[in-house]
């Protein structure tokens, strides 16, 4: 009877554990146990049985949770190897953007010390320039004393040299020859040459304007002044001066005008 109920606790319990209880169960048997407490027995066996088996499967229900857990710490373990490489990524692109806050706040170093050398360049060229525009000044007086006193000259150089030029190129005799204001239809004018005197007999009136360049403007605005003279003799303008511009050049021969240069030459022939 041991062995065929050790053999059947086997099913449910290691050996050891199943041959222990073969032996309880017999020996209680043997002394006490009716009938019905066997199978009270057998049943309360049973029961462990089962127990035993729930127990089992718990432990594989917990063997399967521990491995998930494994698992999920494994996961975690992996994403808090990611994070930590993101982190040290973002601490890397920190440091590279601070270096190029550091740099930019060099380079805005460099314009600020650049823009206040060009303000003391600015400011010493201003200085420059006021220097400039006195020395401007000044030479526009000395210019403007050397032009009065060159005009000077030059008509003094005219009242010599025209008379003989036209004593030679027209035949003319001189009676008068100097500067002179003579009556305008409206006004008056201050003439650089007045020369009165006759040519083959007639009355002549020379009015001469001496300015060291001649320019067109000049002899349009000459020509329309000795318009507005009144006088009894020809009229014949004249024009007086270092050089004379093209235009102007053919100004006076279209009106009927002439020029002498002041190393005498004649034109229009």
């Amino acid at each position: 009877m041991t062995s065929v109920l050790e053999e059947k606790l086997r099913a449910a319990f290691p050996p050891e554990q199943a041959h222990l209880l073969a032996e309880v169960i017999h020996e209680a048997y043997n002394d006490l146990v009716k009938a019905r407490d066997f199978n009270e027995l057998k049943s309360i066996v049973g029961e462990l049985a089962q127990a035993q088996k729930r127990t089992e499967e718990q432990v594989e229900e917990l063997a399967q949770a521990q491995k998930r857990t494994e698992e999920r710490v494994e996961e975690l373990a992996q994403a808090q190897k990611r994070t930590e490489e993101r982190v040290e990524e973002l601490a890397q692109a920190q440091k590279r953007t601070e270096e190029r806050v550091e740099e930019l706040a060099q380079a805005q170093k460099r314009t600020e010390e650049r823009v206040d050398q060009l303000a003391v360049a600015v400011a010493e060229l201003a200085e420059a320039q006021k220097h400039t525009e006195r020395a401007v000044k000044q030479l526009a007086r000395q210019v403007g004393g050397l032009s009065e006193a060159l005009g000077g000259s030059l008509e003094d150089l005219a009242l010599e040299v025209v008379p003989e030029i036209l004593e030679y190129r027209w035949g003319m005799e001189i009676e008068f020859c100097e500067r002179d204001t003579l009556p305008l239809r409206n006004g008056s004018y201050e003439f650089d040459l007045v020369i009165r005197g006759q040519v083959h007999g007639e009355p002549i009136l020379v009015l001469g304007e001496v300015k060291s360049n001649i320019t067109e403007s000049e002899v349009e605005r000459f020509l329309n002044l000795v318009a507005q003279v009144e006088a009894t003799e020809e009229i014949r303008p004249l024009f007086f001066g270092y050089r004379v511009e093209r235009a102007a050049k053919a100004l006076i021969r279209d009106r009927g005008a002439v020029m002498v240069t002041t190393r005498g030459k004649y034109f229009p022939e």
